[in-house]
């Protein structure tokens, strides 16, 4: 789901690159430009274990894990982590194309760039309109048909920055809206099962927090969160919902809550709650060295044999507490 949408702006992205060739800027135009979020700003930080193993690059069957196993939810938190990063990468790549254009109108607190001739869309033209009021910046990237008024511009990118503490440091939202662009004719593409997508930050204070919601199409709540939060140390913490798992052996399947963090060199613990299915309420911590092989775990359930391992052995991660 992540994927189509990615696939879906591809043709977009091209239709822009000819907009961002570069030109003069005065400093008021990059007050405008620094209320856009860049992609080192939002991105989730995975571990260069997982990139080294390519452990981020695809979900792995998840089931009880044993002591001194590769550690199946490891892998799947660096999954969740990739798959959030190449969301991300979809939106904020229309806004630095823009950002490394000068605006083609200036007024006081108000930046346009274009109308350009859409060539995804035939017979369409685009805009990208940024307003500010006070340290609050609003941007759109709009659409209507070629030569249409003024209020034939329908937004299909949203986004709000409210600057606090510094360069690109404060609060902000965007999102895609893929209803909208469907009632007004647009191909979708794969991503017809969606309506919206969501990025809401925070980058004013540490730890920085990201959090990334779909709407399913017809949906009135997301049916997909994660959230991400790091510091600047390299820490990094990912939390996603995992539904349909067979974690627990018997007849349901589980939902199960994850919230995984780790150090830069990879080593981890993660703790997850079960929301529904055989062990309806059950928790479960475990923590895995540099190479995800699992040192610690606990099982609440479990009252014979509560825990394994040496629990000296779980990173620390409380920089990452709230």
């Amino acid at each position: 789901m992540r994927e189509h949408v990615m696939r879906y702006l591809a043709p977009a992205l091209l239709c822009l690159l000819a907009v961002a060739c570069g030109g003069d800027f005065s400093n008021d135009d990059l007050e405008f430009q620094n209320a856009l979020p860049q992609r080192q700003d939002l991105a989730a930080k995975l571990p260069d274990a997982a990139a080294r193993s390519g452990q981020g690059l695809r979900s792995q069957r998840v089931g009880l894990q044993a002591l001194g196993g590769t550690s199946a939810l490891a892998m799947e938190s660096y999954a969740a982590g990739t798959r959030f990063n190449t969301s991300v990468d979809a939106l904020l790549s229309l806004l630095e194309l823009f950002r490394n254009a000068p605006p083609t109108t200036r007024e006081t607190d108000r930046r346009i760039w274009g109308p350009y001739p859409a060539d995804d869309h035939p017979g369409h033209e685009l805009r990208f309109v940024m307003e500010r009021q006070g340290a609050q910046f609003a941007y759109l990237l709009q659409y209507r048909p070629k030569g249409g008024s003024e209020d034939a511009w329908w937004t299909y990118l949203p986004g709000t920055f409210k600057a606090d503490g510094g360069i690109r440091k404060g609060e902000g939202t965007l999102a895609l809206d893929l209803k909208a662009a469907r009632a007004h004719g647009f191909d979708t593409g794969d991503a017809t099962s969606l309506d919206r997508l969501d990025i809401g930050y925070q980058t004013r204070a540490l730890p920085t927090r990201v959090e990334l919601l779909f709407t399913g199409a017809g949906a009135t709540l997301p049916l997909t969160r994660y959230a991400s939060r790091q510091v600047p140390e390299g820490l990094g913490e990912m939390a996603f919902r995992l539904p349909g798992t067979d974690l627990i052996p018997g007849g349901l399947l589980e939902t199960l809550d994850i919230l995984a963090r780790w150090t830069p060199d990879g080593r981890g613990v993660l703790v997850l709650n079960i929301l529904e299915g055989d062990a309806k309420g059950a928790k479960y911590t475990e923590c895995w060295d540099s190479r995800t092989r699992i040192t610690f775990l606990r099982r609440n359930w479990d009252f014979l044999n509560p825990t394994e391992g040496d629990a000296s052995t779980c990173p620390d991660v409380s920089a990452l507490e709230p």
